[in-house]
């Protein structure tokens, strides 16, 4: 099976960071996020089949779909100390597939950062679980949708065939949204951290808190200047992740690195 993500950064890195794209986004998206982390990271930018035009059918059917094709190539990542970040779609991608590590993998996620990300609990209640997608909502609303999340540049929208497109991807993905359930899986010992941006008018704030109900440990929450994209429009995120990924680094005994299987990687 072809990969599912990007790689950037050195191979043996000591530690990497798992990265999860937004709805209508591309592992693309975070390169220049990444490209000033530290040089003792690896960084995997994951990201969702059937992006570019012609492979619309490698399109995940619903939000189980796209977890049972990611998990594989992500379970085969976390062979060493990780951080597993997930932005808005991403976090909850994210969240569920670190739900699916054996202990022993799991052990290595340091942390997992949900970024503008509605808890699963309130994903789960807007779940509307269409058979299809552009069934609940409308391409005229995924273009308003498109527009009101922004991150898009404005000569974007003065091109009818990049339009019809990037509503097309952000459609399908969004019905991976409507289709999503809680599904359950073991977070014991992973510690969470809930970021957002404090322009960001898309994410209501408890939608973020119920973050706490998610696992054991106490949730940090994390505010930084912005909107839904704050990521990309200062340099705070990028300085907070390098601080995680820092602490990462940093030895534990009860975790110590996994050789992936033969084939894997």
């Amino acid at each position: 099976m072809t990969a599912a993500f990007l790689r950037v950064g050195p191979t043996e890195a000591l530690t990497r960071l798992l990265a999860f794209h937004h709805a209508g986004g591309s592992a693309t998206a975070y390169l220049p996020f990444v490209r000033g982390l530290r040089a003792e990271t690896e960084s995997l930018l994951f990201g969702l089949p059937g992006r570019d035009e012609g492979e619309e059918a490698l399109r995940p059917t619903d939000f189980e779909d796209a977890v049972d094709r990611l998990a594989p190539d992500f379970r085969a990542a976390v062979d060493r100390p990780c951080v597993v970040f997930g932005h808005s779609l991403g976090g909850l991608l994210a969240h569920r597939l670190v739900g699916t590590l054996p202990d022993d993998r799991r052990a290595l996620v340091r942390t997992v950062v949900v970024s503008a990300s509605a808890s699963p609990r309130h994903a789960a209640a807007a779940a509307t679980m269409p058979a299809a997608p552009f069934v609940s909502r409308t391409r005229a609303s995924v273009l308003e949708d498109l527009r009101r999340f922004g991150g898009c540049p404005p000569e974007l929208f003065e091109d009818p065939e990049l339009v019809a497109h990037f509503v097309d991807v952000l459609g399908h993905d969004l019905h991976l949204a409507d289709t999503y359930t809680p599904g359950g899986g073991d977070h014991r010992g992973v510690p969470y951290q809930v970021w957002y941006g404090t322009e960001d008018e898309t994410s209501a704030t408890d939608a973020l808190s119920d973050w706490a109900d998610c696992g054991p440990d106490p949730v940090v929450v994390r505010g930084f200047p912005g909107g839904h994209f704050y990521l990309f429009e200062r340099p705070d995120a990028g300085s907070a992740l390098q601080e995680l990924l820092h602490k990462a680094a940093a030895p534990r005994p009860a975790a110590s690195a996994i050789p992936a299987s033969e084939g894997e990687l």
